[in-house]
């Protein structure tokens, strides 16, 4: 069932996305991917590179006769013109669509990498090249390192950016969001839940308080999950449609519960 979940405009491109999203690469059917889609969400995030390319063709069974409904989101794990421009033109038509909302750069983890990416002859180059064309409509930056990916985005070229965040991984609130902030970049979040990690304790706070806590962050305008269970998917759907933002007494409970989770195991 469609819930009435809340959106966000998505920085500087105006995009106007649902507050909850979904995320490639764990879901391996199209009815797992159109169940998701049928939660009321918006916003779909895959790339090139996962399950070695299949994930796109199996979204892009998923999304026919809704993509005008949506916001789809790729990527490409190359890092020169050439090759970033082959991997476009394979997701276009493996998505079965004439353009991408936002075609992300991955995993720019390391300088040497952003430098290449960003450099003459980079990926970049074919990217806005792509926007010029009509091929892709914003430009976007994606990575695990935070302070890397804020230097990303402190360059000013990218419209969106998609890193972690949760109650136990904060780095991003001092890193890539006042980056996002400086250059209105739209913030898309990934793993506030630590792909499940954080769920699994016997005093794990219910899983949709985790996406609340993430939400509450006014910077932050959508965060996805990774489509392993279709039925948590539904279940973080449906208590984000009843509220999103949380207390402050709900915020410092989150924030202790994640510190104690970061001391005892290794969610990075």
């Amino acid at each position: 069932m469609p819930y009435d979940l809340p959106r966000a405009t998505l920085g500087r491109t105006g995009l106007e996305v649902t507050r909850y999203g979904v995320g490639g690469a764990y879901c391996e059917t199209v009815d797992g991917y159109k169940a998701a889609l049928d939660c009321g969400v918006n916003y779909v995030d895959t790339a090139r590179s996962y399950h070695d390319g299949k994930d796109e063709k199996v979204i892009g069974q998923a999304i026919q006769g809704r993509r005008d409904e949506l916001i789809l989101a790729s990527k490409t794990s190359k890092r020169d013109a050439v090759g970033a421009r082959q991997e476009l033109e394979t997701s276009l038509r493996e998505l079965k669509t004439d353009h991408l909302d936002i075609y992300q750069i991955h995993h720019l983890n390391t300088e040497e990498e952003r430098n290449q990416a960003l450099g003459p002859g980079g990926a970049l180059e074919a990217v806005q090249q792509a926007r010029e064309e009509g091929l892709v409509r914003f430009i976007g930056v994606t990575g695990h390192d935070w302070p890397q990916i804020a230097q990303a985005v402190l360059t000013g070229h990218f419209d969106t950016v998609l890193c972690w965040y949760n109650c136990a991984l904060r780095e991003a609130e001092e890193t890539v969001i006042p980056a996002a902030q400086a250059h209105n970049t739209g913030v898309v979040i990934m793993n506030a839940s630590r792909n499940e990690k954080l769920l699994k304790a016997p005093n794990a706070p219910d899983p949709v308080q985790f996406y609340r806590y993430v939400l509450s962050n006014d910077a932050v305008a959508t965060t996805i999950m990774g489509l392993r269970n279709v039925d948590l998917f539904e279940e973080v759907a449906a208590g984000l449609s009843e509220r999103v933002q949380i207390t402050q007494q709900e915020k410092s409970e989150l924030e202790a519960y994640g510190a104690e989770r970061r001391a005892s195991s290794d969610l990075k």
